[in-house]
């Protein structure tokens, strides 16, 4: 991941918790496109949440077998849009605003949860990793859970703006496995946070970062990039033509590596 870049755009703390965010002249015009396809497995655990209109967007991936995963997907693509877009009603956009929303949107996604449990005891082991992102004033607003990541394309270069939260992802950051290895470590599909009835493990940091005109912006869960590497996924969002071919291209070329996972992904474009 090049510190420059990512550095770029994500250096400005100040600019969002000091100076109100409430006070934007302009809107960024942004268009999307999303899908979720099965892949190798016999049934898609994954959702997706994608609103031009409200400018927010979200991939959810489901964990805990059949049922339960797909449920807690369900819970949190129909829980988390809604709570947020909400409070963000009710508060001023500061950055603080922003980031209670957030916070409260993901409490309520475990929350019900955790109701949906009471009435089926059999899916205590439901959860979901998910990414989220909301665009304001020129900067996009993004926060996620567990593997599922979020990847900005400015002028061509790719930036990965998510670190996983994974067992894995641990053992790279402690230099036991470099990242060739991790791609094919028997424990790369355990992760360390989660949305679920018993709540997260640990806190979802909630980041901003600057997009510009003509950027374009992923999110997506597991099943696409345990095919595709990062160079790879570059290559095709900077020769697509729009939204809907991006997303159209990336799922193909997962699913011709012959995608062991549910591949669903949202790609939206300033």
């Amino acid at each position: 991941m090049p510190t420059s870049i990512f550095q770029r755009h994500l250096a400005t703390k100040s600019a969002d918790k000091n100076a109100g965010v409430d006070d934007c002249s302009f809107e960024l015009a942004i268009r999307s496109a999303g899908a979720s396809v099965r892949g190798g497995r016999d049934y898609n655990e994954d959702r997706f949440y994608r609103s031009d209109r409200a400018q927010f967007y979200l991939v959810a991936d489901g964990m805990g077998g059949h049922l339960g995963g797909a449920m807690a997907s369900q819970i949190a693509m129909e829980t988390i849009p809604m709570v947020w877009q909400s409070r963000i009603r009710q508060n001023t956009l500061s950055y603080s605003g922003i980031r209670s929303a957030y916070g409260d949107a993901l409490s309520s996604a475990t929350r019900e949860m955790s109701a949906a449990v009471s009435d089926h005891p059999e899916y205590d082991r439901m959860g979901c990793t998910l990414a989220v992102a909301f665009v304001y004033c020129g900067r996009m607003y993004f926060g996620h859970v567990g593997d599922c990541r979020i990847y900005l394309l400015h002028r061509n270069k790719l930036t990965r703006l998510t670190k996983d939260e994974t067992l894995v992802q641990g053992l790279i950051d402690a230099g036991a496995i470099d990242a060739h290895q991790a791609r094919v470590h028997r424990w790369r599909h355990i992760v360390t946070n989660s949305v679920s009835p018993q709540g997260l493990q640990q806190p979802s940091r909630l980041r901003s970062a600057q997009i510009d005109m003509g950027d374009r912006v992923m999110l997506t869960s597991d099943g696409l990039t345990d095919e595709l590497a990062d160079d790879e996924i570059r290559q095709i969002m900077a020769s697509c033509f729009d939204p809907q071919e991006c997303v159209d291209q990336l799922i193909r070329a997962a699913l011709d590596r012959n995608a062991r996972d549910n591949v669903s992904c949202v790609v939206f474009q300033t």
